[in-house]
């Protein structure tokens, strides 16, 4: 049996075949597929388009099934009901699985083993598993949240951008970068392109990068803003942490403490939890990864993905069918 991985992110909708051992075939990438950008019509297109033009390459063979990781899936009756019908009518026959993209990240990520993952991508989420216990955190959307996500990258360098510009912090690299992406005659017409564009999650991540470029030429507003990137994903990773990877004798002593008498006993030692990550975010390599290892809390550390997340769904789905 052959395997079609759905990576369905904030920016982009990836389609991955894979043979019966799970070797690559092939892949390639349609437009975003989160119904929040391209509404529930184009979210069935999207998906529709990338399983015909899967099929239609002739390297899955008459017996295949499908991965969906959906970015939005399970935050909301309506919207995951709209998921659950699209992805029914793009798999047909096919059986399928169909889960939150961050689930899919986490099998991928982690071979399924116990760990938690960070995307930071267009937004940003965290999820753990520990057993038959598993736990979220973050993932509140751009206009309330996705701290350390490409979204919140990109608006963070506007703001410091215009602190540049206006003398509250020293000018660096990112006034040259941010003048040259934008094409901006004065600095004043940044307004003109935040009012335009600050609703357009896709556009602003794209700024992101910039924040990258900027820290490697020294640019000390965009360290602190990667610093503070790495300390947001690494609260999503302790808040699960005290979740669900807390031993339970160490759980009751901290809810204990504050009582004047008691002293904290010693905690039994626990073993280390991987985290892993995925996402545009990352590929700033050492710049984000660093101080995110840093910033991470005492027992965790930090490990290269072991796939890439199109992979997820489908072990996922080798499991309910059995076959793994």
């Amino acid at each position: 049996m052959r395997w079609l991985g759905v990576d369905g992110g904030g920016t982009k909708t990836a389609f991955t075949l894979y043979s019966e051992h799970l070797r690559p075939l092939d892949r390639f990438e349609l437009p975003t597929c989160h119904y929040a950008q391209a509404g529930y019509e184009g979210m069935r297109r999207v998906l529709e388009e990338g399983v015909h033009r899967a099929e239609n390459l002739g390297l899955l063979g008459d017996s295949w099934g499908i991965g969906f990781g959906i970015c939005g899936y399970g935050e909301g009756a309506e919207s995951s009901a709209a998921i659950e019908d699209a992805v029914r009518a793009a798999a047909g026959t096919h059986p399928f699985s169909l889960v939150n993209d961050v689930e899919s990240a986490w099998a991928a990520g982690l071979g399924m083993q116990d760990g938690i993952v960070i995307i930071a991508g267009t937004g940003s989420i965290a999820y753990g598993v520990n057993g038959d216990r598993s736990m979220r955190c973050g993932g509140w959307d751009y206009e309330l949240g996705d701290e350390g996500s490409g979204g919140w990258l990109g608006k963070e360098l506007l703001r410091a951008f215009t602190r540049q510009s206006d003398g509250r912090e020293p000018a660096g690299a990112i006034l040259e970068l941010v003048r040259r992406e934008l094409d901006l005659a004065n600095d004043f017409e940044i307004i003109g392109f935040a009012q335009e564009a600050m609703g357009d999650r896709s556009r602003i991540s794209a700024l992101a990068p910039f924040v990258g470029e900027a820290a490697r030429l020294g640019d000390q507003s965009a360290q602190r803003i990667l610093a503070r990137a790495a300390q947001e994903e690494a609260e999503m990773v302790a808040a699960i942490m005290r979740g669900i990877f807390e031993p339970a004798e160490q759980r009751e002593q901290r809810e204990r403490r504050g009582s004047a008498a008691s002293s904290p006993e010693p905690a039994r030692a626990a073993p280390r939890v991987p985290v892993t990550y995925v996402g545009g975010t990352f590929k700033m390599g050492a710049a984000i990864l660093e101080p995110l290892a840093a910033a991470l809390p005492e027992r965790c550390e930090l490990v290269s993905p072991l796939h890439e997340p199109d992979l997820g769904a489908c072990l996922l789905l080798q499991r309910e069918l059995g076959l793994k």
